[in-house]
């Protein structure tokens, strides 16, 4: 059988290929038992294929060679560790005819909670091992392990091979490590390719809000372009770099201060102050602290303007005298606060008045001096907090004080 095939091996030994050799075979001297006797003479064992041999002894001057006579198995190996994500942000789509669908719903900010697994770590597999056409065990090599590193704001646990948020914000996935950056940004403007954005801590635009976006901030929002009929809501403050174009529609809240180049038509809600830098042009603006429009132009015209404590301008009104309406309003949280402090007062002058009758008791007993200088070292805390106390009534009560200014000339309300 030598003088007219051969085998050839691949694929790590787990294939056998019979090659013919091209000299003539005269007929009859290659019979099925014969060749597979000549096969297994070769130290083949495993995987040998019966019927490829019988085409080929029935079919030997048609039969298109190689052959695969005999087929072993290939190791499969182990997968490497890695981190499987625990949760997922991707929003099912309401596929509902008779509803519009808002396309710029369709896309999510991957972010996670404090104290939330983010991901668990699965082990490397042993793999599978593979087999030769010559019966050898061929090994298999075991998936690489994977080091988990903590990232940022992240803390891997090992023995729960687990990684939990430290903070809240954007999710992030690195090979070995999980990171939460607390800053969302769009490098651009706002559109179907972000859609809305809701994000649990502070967001960066660096382009524009079109109108009808909206924006939902745990955290800061700066845009540093021109937001439109959109709507912002965020915790913290809200800085808009390029103004508001409001349309008379959307609005911007704010849990903290508000600052903008101008205000168009807008519609702007802040706890604490509003300050924009040239113009207020038709708009309504509410501020539990001062509005002020003082850089370059300053001019406040048309609309309404709310402040708890104060609104300061270069101009009010315009030429054509459009109306524009200014008011101040008591600030129901100070008095609240004031409240709290005299309560504050109240409870600890009883405790006062009860630590001194104590102190004078002891001093009488001769109790020991430690004990007497305990009580001594409290009552001074307490007056040292009644003092406290007394001096945020006093800053509260300044504040109050609201008052418009324009032009240099000061009304106090």
């Amino acid at each position: 059988m030598d003088q007219w095939f051969h085998i050839k091996f691949e694929n790590r030994e787990t294939v056998a290929l019979l090659q013919k050799n091209g000299v003539e075979i005269p007929s009859g001297e290659v019979t099925y038992s014969k060749l597979l006797a000549w096969i297994e003479s070769k130290g083949i064992r495993h995987g040998i294929r019966n019927e490829v041999l019988s085409l080929v002894v029935e079919n030997l001057n048609r039969f298109v060679f190689p052959a695969e006579i005999s087929k072993g198995k290939l190791p499969k190996d182990g997968e490497s560790a890695r981190l499987i994500p625990s949760f997922t942000n991707e929003k099912k789509l309401d596929t509902n005819e008779n509803e519009k669908l808002d396309f710029k719903r369709l896309f999510t900010i991957p972010t996670a909670e404090f104290g939330e697994i983010l991901a668990r770590k699965q082990n490397a597999t042993e793999g599978i091992a593979g087999i030769s056409v010559f019966g050898k065990v061929i090994p298999a090599k075991k998936g690489k392990d994977l080091v988990v590193k903590n990232g940022e704001n992240t803390v891997y646990n090992e023995s729960e091979k687990c990684v939990y948020a430290s903070a809240s914000g954007e999710v992030t996935f690195q090979n070995n490590r999980v990171n939460i950056y607390p800053v969302y940004r769009v490098d651009g403007d706002v559109s179907l390719k972000t859609g809305h954005i809701d994000f649990v801590g502070n967001v960066h635009i660096t382009g524009d809000v079109p109108s009808g976006f909206k924006i939902n901030a745990k955290g800061d929002v700066r845009v540093e372009g021109v937001v439109e009929a959109a709507d912002i809501i965020s915790d913290g403050s809200v800085v808009i770099g390029g103004g508001v174009l409001g349309q008379g529609k959307g609005s911007v809240r704010c849990g903290g201060d508000f600052t903008s180049l101008y205000i168009s038509q807008g519609n702007v809600y802040a706890r604490g102050n509003i300050m924009v830098a040239q113009t207020i042009l038709h708009s309504h603006c509410e501020a539990e602290s001062y509005i002020t429009c003082t850089s370059g132009k300053g001019n406040i015209s048309g609309g309404t303007c709310i402040a708890g404590n104060g609104i300061s301008a270069n101009n009010i009104g315009n030429e054509t005298n459009s109306k524009t309406l200014l008011y101040i309003k008591t600030n129901d949280r100070m008095d609240k606060e004031i409240i709290h402090h005299e309560q504050k007062i109240l409870e600890l002058e009883k405790n006062l008045e009860k630590l001194t009758h104590l102190k004078s008791v002891l001093i009488q007993k001769n109790t020991e001096l430690q004990t007497i200088n305990r009580i001594i070292n409290t009552i001074s805390q307490s007056k040292l907090e009644m003092n406290n106390h007394r001096a945020e009534i006093e800053k509260s009560k300044n504040t109050l004080k609201s008052s418009i200014h324009i032009n240099s000339t000061f009304i106090l309300m």
